[in-house]
């Protein structure tokens, strides 16, 4: 029954180290079935599954249990208002990254000159920032990727979240493949959520991240501000004078050395830092001076 294979499941991802154990077992259960939460709470626990239903079940359970990211099996992850699809191709959208473009909507609505505002999101994978900031506030987006893997997915994305028409993605290293475009001066906002785990703490993370997300989007080098210094004067050339954004993600402990970083820019003004929920320093942020 479904009683009973929750309980089986549930000891199953205990055992495996597995965090909410009880939580994962019901997500995945609704998704081999087919149903959302609330249609869960129709449908009798004595119910019996068919064999169908339950080889596959324990299928993704087992998997589950090996710490495959939940998202990855349930094929997508919540960002704000939508739902992106994700894949081991792509990064899993996180709740800090949210605050990010939050942060971003805010500056930009208090913009009176700006009424379709120029973004470029730098490193986009499944493109929910992209996608957010297009969508939040009638934007025209840029986005790059270095792995045209993440950007298949994020061209689901574009399609499934209706915004096509309004953000167009490009292959290639950070800001490069934005020169050909002459954006120069143009933009109102470079945005990133860059690789920053420093290189030898990558293994050291759960085995969700260091074992089943892609690699590339996670090491930010030896001290993990690689990605910050080459993103940080490549964008000074692309945001408009006196009224351009730089908003970027930050790292835990990277406040003060990505700080610095933008202070070596005379072009930058002093950098604003906004925590996270959890109080963390998550996001810093610079306009270029005229």
């Amino acid at each position: 029954t479904i009683h009973e294979i929750l309980e089986w499941a549930r000891g199953v991802l205990e055992q495996a180290g597995v965090e909410s154990a009880r939580g994962n077992a019901e997500h995945l259960l609704d998704h081999c079935l087919g149903i959302d939460r609330t249609a869960r709470f129709f449908v009798r626990h004595e119910r019996v599954l068919s064999s169908t239903e339950e080889d596959a079940y324990r299928r993704l359970v087992a998997r589950r249990a090996d710490r495959t990211p939940l998202q990855y099996l349930l094929g997508k992850a919540p960002f704000l208002n939508d739902d992106f699809v994700v894949d081991e191709r792509v990064l899993i959208p996180r709740p800090e990254t949210e605050q990010v473009v939050e942060v971003a909507i805010r500056l930009l609505r208090e913009e009176e000159s700006v009424v379709v505002p120029v973004i470029l999101d730098i490193g986009t994978g499944s493109g929910a920032i992209a996608v957010s900031l297009a969508k939040a506030l009638q934007a025209k987006v840029w986005a790059s990727d270095v792995s045209l893997d993440a950007l298949e997915v994020a061209q689901t994305n574009l399609q499934q979240l209706k915004v096509e028409e309004q953000v167009t993605l490009v292959h290639g290293d950070l800001l490069r493949p934005f020169h050909a475009l002459k954006l120069e001066g143009r933009v109102d906002l470079v945005i990133s959520n860059p690789p920053y785990i420093p290189h030898g703490t990558v293994d050291q993370l759960a085995p969700e991240i260091s074992q089943h997300e892609p690699r590339g989007a996670l090491d930010g080098g030896v001290d993990g501000c690689d990605f910050y210094r080459a993103i940080v004067p490549a964008a000074i050339l692309f945001l408009k004078p006196g009224l351009g954004w730089l908003i970027l993600e930050l790292g835990d402990g990277l406040a003060k050395a990505v700080g610095e970083v933008i202070r070596d820019q005379p072009e930058l003004s002093e950098p604003r830092v906004f925590p996270d929920l959890n109080g963390k320093d998550r996001v810093i942020v610079a306009k270029r001076e005229q």
